[in-house]
């Protein structure tokens, strides 16, 4: 029910006997995901830009006492304007248990790996991620590409997480690819459990000392990790020197959103297509455990239910 310009809103919910319905607010622009594909890499300028909306996106959920866990370009939104929303609030401490944890830390058990895919050049490796990149958004396993050392250790973590997801997120913005990525998922966290071996930067893709030095600053043990102190530690690095922070979603985007319709998805990347599973006949709900948590559950955001027809004020000319 957050009603942050930085957060993705949910308007309306429903159920049948098998789903959860959430309606949400569509944002036109697509994410972040689909816009690295379509442009490798980004300029320091852009990534500038991105990267700080982020920033502020991230502090607003630390705010109201959550941890997202999942920060990754898959959910971060852009609307109609350009500008970064964030979503998928799913493995949020306070809503549901990450159900990945428990499948990676499994892998400690397995015979270590050599990092070969480390040998790679820039470029191969950017198209091997970008040959990946659709099929693990899709996964039900997803990728532990963004995710922080600590979260798979389980010996506690906090927010500071989200900061290290987001330096990850920087670098593919910059490099081409995250820096952990390699052909398998299993290769990618053992990465991740040895940053400090792996988190090299190819010297054939040359980026700022400023970008990299905030880069190695979020990727670094928690305690050491910048915004450890106050999200004012991260706003004041000289990476962020010419970032004016109280009027940035009021500035035009890095880069420019083309939109066709109301209900244009062309910024969106193709959903690949699914058979539907139906449900085996039962003349009564089969109810689990687990459901009955959503038994009328019920959510109205009545302002996101408008006449047919009209457009919706927070999708009308000048709104963020």
């Amino acid at each position: 029910e957050a009603d942050s310009l930085w957060v993705v809103k949910m308007f309306y919910s429903f159920q049948d006997k098998m789903n959860l319905y959430l309606i949400m607010e569509f944002l036109p622009g697509g994410d972040m995901m689909t816009l690295l594909m379509k442009k490798d890499t980004l300029s320091e300028e852009a990534t500038q830009f991105y990267i700080a909306e982020t920033v502020l996106a991230i502090d607003s959920i630390h705010q109201l006492g959550f941890i997202h866990r999942d920060i990754k370009p898959d959910n971060l939104l852009l609307d109609s304007r350009g500008h970064v929303k964030l979503s998928d609030f799913g493995l949020c401490t306070g809503l549901k248990k990450a159900h990945r944890t428990e499948f990676y830390r499994n892998l400690t058990h397995n015979p270590p790996s050599d990092f070969s895919f480390q040998n790679m050049n820039s470029k191969r490796k950017a198209e091997t991620w970008k040959k990946n990149r659709r099929q693990l958004a899709y996964s039900t396993v997803g990728t532990p590409d963004y995710i922080a050392p600590e979260v798979f250790m389980q010996t506690g973590y906090n927010k500071l997480c989200d900061w290290w997801s987001l330096g990850v997120i920087m670098y593919e913005m910059l490099i081409g690819y995250p820096p952990f990525c390699s052909e398998t998922p299993q290769e990618t966290y053992r990465k991740v459990m040895n940053w400090k071996e792996t988190l090299v930067f190819p010297p054939e893709v040359p980026i700022s000392e400023k970008a990299k030095d905030l880069i190695l600053r979020y990727c670094t043990d928690a305690e050491n990790r910048v915004g450890a102190a106050s999200v004012e530690e991260i706003k004041s690095h000289a990476f962020f020197e010419s970032v004016d922070w109280e009027h940035i979603r009021e500035r035009p985007a890095a880069i420019s959103i083309e939109i066709k319709s109301i209900d244009d998805t062309s910024n969106f990347d193709d959903f690949p297509e699914s058979d539907i599973l139906q449900p085996a006949n039962s003349t009564e709900p089969d109810f689990k455990s687990k459901d009955w948590v959503f038994l009328n559950y019920t959510y109205k955001r009545f302002e996101g239910l408008t006449q047919r027809g009209t457009i919706p004020t927070y999708m009308k000319a000048g709104k963020a």
